[in-house]
């Protein structure tokens, strides 16, 4: 990894900016107390200093200077029960996804946001549910295809994978071969047609744009996955992790169970990595995993016990970014250290 890295990091108690020094970092608070836990933050695409948080009380909350300070924009959102948000790397289109399962659209950075009205009268979707009380799906994740802008995924939990085709004015619920707790959806930078979800039984792999999804848990021992990350110069080389057992299980003595892979098949088949990781490790379960565009061989995952490991060469060693965190939800590695609020 570079020797300084400024790593935003999306918490139960909200955003932190991480800086990293060759090796383990420190990180502190980014503001935003009381609007709940943070489930991501990311940058915008042109400027380097402008970030987007989806909370999970308060809706989406923008800065313009690195964290320093942040102002809300939720005009036209209904719905301020936050999962995700992301943005096109060329048009600058911003997605949020929420609870219940909606996503809203915006094409001005965030200033005003409208909704997708199409998922609201997709067919089945009266399916769509969530184990606990009172039972309400969200929109746990969204993917984007980088060379149309008008391809949208998302991951329900719980409710498979939708998709629209035209920028979010229509969708479908991908069901054939995807599994329906949905968490990731991911379209791969070098062949829009393969998409992978993650989910809370394994991974899923669709070699036809979505239509179908097979099985890809091959060398998977823990299948409750995060997040999925690809290397930027490598897209046949895949990240993610996982525990074994769902959340109602993640407080058995024996903890969560842990694991972190890569895949050198996009996603064929995994291999376990472990070296640098402690036996303790298992009593976490991993939450998010983040690529580093400016270093493709680094990577982050971020743990439910707010630890954040990182490996600077491809999964093969690991070491302890930050720890003392909140519970980690999401990570995102700042294109300008300089840009943020260090």
């Amino acid at each position: 990894m570079a020797h300084k890295k400024a790593i935003v990091i999306a918490t139960a108690e909200g955003p932190f900016l991480g800086v990293v020094n060759g090796g383990g970092g420190e990180a502190r608070r980014l503001g935003l107390e009381g609007k709940g836990p943070v489930r991501a933050v990311i940058h915008d695409h042109k400027e380097a200093g402008r970030l987007y948080a989806a909370t999970l009380l308060a809706g989406v909350w923008r800065s313009d200077d690195g964290g320093a300070t942040w102002f809300e924009i939720n005009n036209g959102i209904l719905y301020r029960h936050g999962f995700c948000i992301v943005q096109h790397p060329m048009t600058g289109e911003l997605y949020y996804g929420s609870e219940p399962a909606s996503v809203f659209k915006s094409n001005d950075y965030g200033m005003s946001w409208h909704l997708c009205q199409g998922l609201q009268r997709l067919s089945g979707r009266d399916d769509w549910t969530f184990p606990n009380p009172p039972h309400v799906a969200h929109v746990r994740g969204l993917g984007l295809c980088a060379a149309d802008p008008l391809v949208i995924f998302g991951a329900v939990e719980e409710g498979w994978v939708v998709r629209s085709t035209d920028g979010g004015e229509t969708w479908a619920n991908c069901k054939q071969g995807a599994h329906f707790d949905g968490h990731t959806v991911t379209v791969m930078p070098d062949d829009p047609s393969v998409v992978i979800e993650t989910a809370g039984r394994g991974a899923y792999r669709s070699d036809d744009g979505g239509d179908s999804f097979i099985e890809a848990n091959d060398g998977l021992e823990h299948s409750y996955l995060a997040h999925l990350a690809v290397h930027p110069g490598r897209p046949q080389v895949l990240f993610t992790a996982g525990a074994s057992v769902p959340p109602p299980g993640w407080r058995r003595p024996e903890g969560p169970g842990c694991g972190f892979y890569r895949s050198d098949d996009q996603g064929r088949s995994w291999s376990r990595r472990t070296n640098g990781l402690p036996d303790a490790i298992a009593m976490a379960a991993p939450r998010a995993v983040a690529s580093d565009p400016a270093d493709p061989d680094g990577f982050y995952f971020g743990l439910s016990d707010g630890t954040v490991w990182a490996t600077s060469d491809s999964g093969e060693t690991f070491f302890q970014a930050f720890g003392g965190l909140p519970d980690v939800f999401g990570i995102q590695v700042a294109p300008d250290a300089s840009a943020m609020a260090v």
